[in-house]
């Protein structure tokens, strides 16, 4: 019994030991913490007098500096207004954020995969069949953290690329995104 004792003691020091060892990332701006799942709204530069083109998804920014994201316009090949450039089919995105030093401002990539659609312009993509990965999407922000009496916001400039599978960019732009994290809700009774 005292053998046993005396093995719970020495495992129970070496895991101590080793929470002490294990790095952390420190993901606090202000007291606050950009970790959760927030809803994006995205607003891209559009030309002088062209209708706006404004899309909401959802993101998950996780500890450690990754990110995920659910596309709001994952089908974009059936869109019959999409310019041909980003007339493609796209994952849901991944990437990374980090802290800009010790401000309340976090950088963030993410990529998706393009996939050819019924309107996808082979003149930009190459050959392909409906469904193959002809390209990706990089989106790079820097978001600013602020606390509110309404809950925690989420703002900054973004830009993206399109590029096809021979890295040839064929199709950049840029716009602001706004977010707020998602809060608990109540249930409701019926």
């Amino acid at each position: 019994m005292r053998r046993l004792g005396l093995y719970c003691g020495v495992v129970g020091i070496a895991l101590a030991a080793l929470m002490v060892w294990t790095p952390t990332t420190r993901v606090k701006a202000d007291g606050r913490s950009i970790v959760g799942t927030w809803m994006f709204t995205t607003t891209l530069n559009t030309p002088p007098g062209a209708p706006p083109f404004i899309f909401t998804e959802l993101a998950a920014i996780n500890p450690g500096g990754t990110y995920v994201d659910a596309h709001g316009i994952a089908f974009n090949s059936q869109n019959p207004f999409a310019p041909p450039p980003i007339a493609v089919d796209s994952s849901d995105a991944y990437g990374s954020w980090q802290r800009l030093g010790d401000t309340n401002q976090f950088a963030t990539t993410h990529k998706r995969l393009l996939f050819a659609g019924a309107n996808t312009p082979p003149a930009l993509y190459g050959s392909f069949f409906p469904g193959q990965n002809v390209g990706a999407l990089t989106v790079e922000t820097v978001l600013t953290l602020q606390a509110g009496q309404g809950g925690d916001t989420l703002s900054g400039p973004f830009t993206a690329q399109f590029t096809n599978l021979e890295g040839q960019v064929v199709f950049a732009a840029s716009g602001m995104v706004s977010a707020t994290r998602l809060a608990i809700q109540p249930l409701t009774n019926h």
